[in-house]
């Protein structure tokens, strides 16, 4: 692929553009996510500050609301009343609660989610009464701030007014079910307070009176005349802080000291973020707040700036290839043409001349290059080239002469192992024939029948020994004849079967060519037999017009014209002295393992 130096100047001018592409592309799309990742931390940070802000003040003025309320008078007055007329309820603490629930949970008129709607229930005495007088003021007041209960808890723990009217109205926060609550945590640290103006606060948990949805709580004591009367709670549902928290685009949640969510939403797990957190300064709780934000939504834009470089980037890298292709082609043709003029130099004509179009390197080159083949047509061979020659004949011929000794030898051996033993044979039996008796008919006809058969071998002998000298058939029978003979024998011999073809008028060739292409053919299928280890053979003998045409495959080992060591034999050199010598062509085309083609093509 990369053999030709206009390919090689092309893939080097695109190889070029498209690194540059890539670092290019790469410089600006990490630039580009970092200037976006700090970018998106700075928005995080400032939205997480706004909303640390926001919930810092809510929950302050939770505080203060926790406070406004114990130290008003109507909170204080509300809480000795409702604890007077508590008593009125019932003798014990469990009638008390029973009968509370009986007029604001059972009998309430409104369902549930609205029982705040009522004001004054009928046969509620003495305590409906201070219902009806101070309830409208803390339920506005509840709707107001949006509150999610506001309680009256005197000092033994007992809640005696809320504002919702839910299962714990009435309820003991020193026994189960409200022991070990929040509510009942943030009563005791609130009777714990040493002086006024001081607020305690429980975090966010499940609340069960409330569906066990997230409550927090906030409590300040009820002082009177320098006596803890009670406790004033407030219930913080966690719906104002998620409103807080509601995000565009972005994730804000709360987690606690051990990492829970309190309040927000997270982003899904395995979703990568962005992620900027600082803590709340909150007091009695351990929160901190986390602004997350999707980062595949954060470096959406860079994604996109990516697509468009390497859309940009296809674009330049085709204009790229455009323009190696027109410089390659402006730059190599001279060298092609200088390329294609050498060769015809190097197969010997020395008239080739190459047109000088510039004063460049090239030119330069062209001027250099006719000279020289003015030079080799003048001096047409070298000295070398003649030596060279000399020593390639004289090579040729030494083999040729072994060649000669070693076919002579073959025949003399075949004469003395064959043929001679054969006569031998004969005659030994044609001398026990004259010993027989002479009214044995059933040996002699045994003995005829032996010199018979030994007079067929021997026949047979000096057929195929004529026919290696001389093929007769080729005289006798024709040219396609002697090379269908020829197949038959090889296959007979051992060798696979051939795939013969033959077309066109055969006969008129002459009978030099005829000779040559026989002779091609036989020592062909004798190189098969011994080297090739073939399993498929085939032979194509046609004319074509004014051309003669053969040729010869095989699917057996081939070998490697070029590897070290290798030289043509003598049958492969015949072969091709052979067709030289009537003017035509022989082509050798192998590859190991995969077999040899022998080509010929001659005039008629």
């Amino acid at each position: 692929m990369f053999r030709s130096y206009r390919t090689k100047l092309q893939a080097a001018f695109v190889l070029l553009a498209l690194v540059a592409i890539a670092l290019t592309g790469y410089e600006a799309s990490v630039g580009a996510s970092v200037a976006l990742e700090q970018s998106t931390h700075q928005r995080l940070a400032a939205v997480r500050d706004a909303k640390q802000r926001q919930l810092e003040r809510y929950f302050r003025d939770i505080h203060n609301h926790v406070l406004a309320l114990s130290t008003d008078e109507s909170a204080i007055v509300a809480l000795e009343e409702f604890g007077t007329s508590w008593k009125a309820l019932g003798t014990s603490g469990a009638e008390r609660m029973a009968a509370l629930h009986e007029l604001f949970l059972e009998e309430n008129p409104h369902p549930a989610g609205a029982r705040e709607l009522l004001l004054k229930p009928s046969g509620g005495g003495r305590y409906g009464q201070l219902h009806a007088r101070y309830h409208p003021t803390f339920h506005r007041y509840r709707s107001a701030f949006g509150f999610y209960d506001i309680f009256l808890i005197d000092t033994k723990g007992r809640i005696l007014y809320t504002v919702v009217k839910e299962a714990d109205l009435g309820g003991d926060l020193e026994s189960p079910p409200l022991a070990g609550t929040g509510l009942s945590r943030v009563f005791r640290r609130a009777m714990a307070l040493p002086g006024i103006e001081q607020s305690v606060m429980e975090d966010y948990e499940p609340y069960a009176v409330s569906d066990h949805e997230l409550a927090a709580f906030v409590a300040a004591p009820i002082w009177r005349a320098g006596m803890k009367q009670g406790v004033l709670a407030i219930q913080v549902s966690v719906d104002e802080v998620n409103r807080v928290l509601d995000g565009d685009g972005t994730f804000e949640y709360i987690v606690g000291e051990e990492g829970m969510l309190r309040a927000g939403t997270r982003a899904a797990d395995g979703v990568p973020v962005l992620r900027s957190s600082s803590p709340i300064g909150i007091p009695d709780v351990a929160w901190t707040l986390i602004a997350e934000l999707d980062s595949r939504q954060a470096l959406a834009p860079v994604r996109a700036m990516r697509a468009r470089i390497a859309g940009w980037g296809a674009v330049v890298a085709c204009a790229f290839l455009a323009a190696a292709w027109w410089l390659g082609r402006s730059v190599t043709q001279p060298v092609l043409e200088l390329a294609a003029q050498a060769r015809q130099l190097g197969a010997g004509d020395f008239t080739v001349r190459i047109p000088v179009r510039s004063q460049d390197e090239l030119g330069q080159l062209a001027e250099s290059f006719n000279r020289m083949a003015g030079d080799l047509r003048d001096t047409t061979v070298s000295r070398d080239q003649l030596d060279a020659a000399h020593h390639k004949l004289q090579e040729l011929t030494d083999r040729l002469i072994d060649s000669q000794e070693q076919e002579r030898t073959r025949l003399a051996r075949e004469l003395h192992d064959d043929i001679t033993q054969r006569m031998a044979t004969i005659a030994m039996e044609a001398g026990r024939l004259k010993h027989l008796p002479g009214d044995d008919a059933a040996q002699w006809r045994a003995g005829l029948e032996r010199l018979q058969q030994q007079m067929a071998r021997l026949s047979d002998d000096i057929h195929g020994l004529s026919r290696r000298l001389h093929p007769s058939t080729l005289d006798d029978l024709g040219l396609a004849a002697a090379v269908e003979g020829e197949c038959r024998g090889f296959f007979e011999r051992g060798g696979p079967p051939v795939d013969l073809r033959v077309e066109g008028e055969l006969e008129l060739l002459s009978p030099g060519l005829r000779l040559a292409l026989y002779r091609i053919i036989q020592e062909s299928l004798r190189n098969i037999a011994r080297h090739a280890e073939a399993n498929e053979v085939t032979l194509d003998l046609r004319r074509a017009g004014q051309r003669v045409l053969l040729d010869i495959r095989d699917d057996g080992r081939g070998f490697d014209r070029q590897g070290a060591g290798w030289r043509a034999g003598i049958g492969l050199a015949s072969m091709a002295e052979r067709i030289r010598s009537v003017g035509g062509t022989f082509t050798v085309d192998s590859v190991p393992g995969k077999g040899t083609r022998i080509s010929v093509e001659a005039p008629v």
